[in-house]
């Protein structure tokens, strides 16, 4: 017998460890010197178990950690394959729009064996602004920019449990932007006027995708076809 009490050490968790540690360590001066000693043997034997749960613990988090790090380096790579994919699709896309130009003025389809692609001309013309506007000299300014003003009010109210308004405060914020006036940039791009150094101005397509499907050849014409099926008339077989 190693143990005062009956109680199954490795079936109890940390806390009920603790507990127990520190009841039997409560009770040892009411024990006998015998008691005493069986006393301090499952003193021993619950700090031992006590002290490998509590490496447990370590082990549990460290693993958790481990696997959060793991997800996030998966993030990041997936974020890096997407932002590829996506310029894929944008390049490929674009290259769909620049085959545009080759077809006839009267159709709007780019067919291939198994697919074939139908372009419709987006309503406004893409601005894409490689450069920033306030390196745009002021005549530019004049003439391709507008003056965005964000305001944002933010309220902040205080009250006690019972309802009594203890502080209050209202902070405004402005925030200016000085921003590409795209319709403009649209008009004299239209009208052949000089742009902005790095503003561009494309026509872009909607594109649709359509799986062809074609049907078998038959080297005899319905009736012929039919004729070869269809037994004889008077046939026995």
């Amino acid at each position: 017998m190693t143990q005062i009490t009956a109680t199954k050490l490795e079936s109890l968790n940390v806390l009920k460890l603790y507990e127990h540690y520190g009841a039997l360590e409560r009770s040892l001066p009411l024990l006998t010197a015998e008691s005493q000693e069986l006393a301090k043997a499952e003193l021993e034997q619950c700090a031992q178990i006590r002290s490998e749960k509590i490496d447990r613990i370590y082990y549990a988090i460290a693993s958790h950690e481990d696997a959060l790090e793991r997800i996030k380096k998966e993030n990041e790579l997936m974020a890096t394959a997407k932002k590829h994919h996506e310029s894929q699709t944008k390049s490929l896309k674009g290259l769909i729009s620049w085959l545009r130009r080759s077809l006839p003025v009267d159709t709007n389809k780019i067919t291939g064996r198994n697919y074939q692609f139908t372009l419709s001309p987006k309503k406004e013309l893409t601005v894409e602004c490689s450069s920033s506007t306030e390196d745009w000299d002021e005549e530019e300014q004049k003439q391709f920019c507008i003056i965005q003003k964000t305001t944002t009010v933010t309220n902040v109210v205080v009250r006690s449990i019972d309802g009594e308004l203890l502080k209050e405060k209202t902070t405004p914020s402005t925030k200016t932007e000085l921003l590409p006036n795209l319709d403009a940039i649209r008009n004299a791009y239209q009208t052949g006027q000089h742009l902005p150094s790095g503003v561009k101005v494309t026509q872009e397509y909607s594109i649709r995708t359509k799986r062809i499907y074609t049907e078998p050849k038959v080297g005899l014409d319905a009736s012929e076809y039919f004729g070869e099926l269809l037994p004889e008339t008077g046939s026995t077989d």
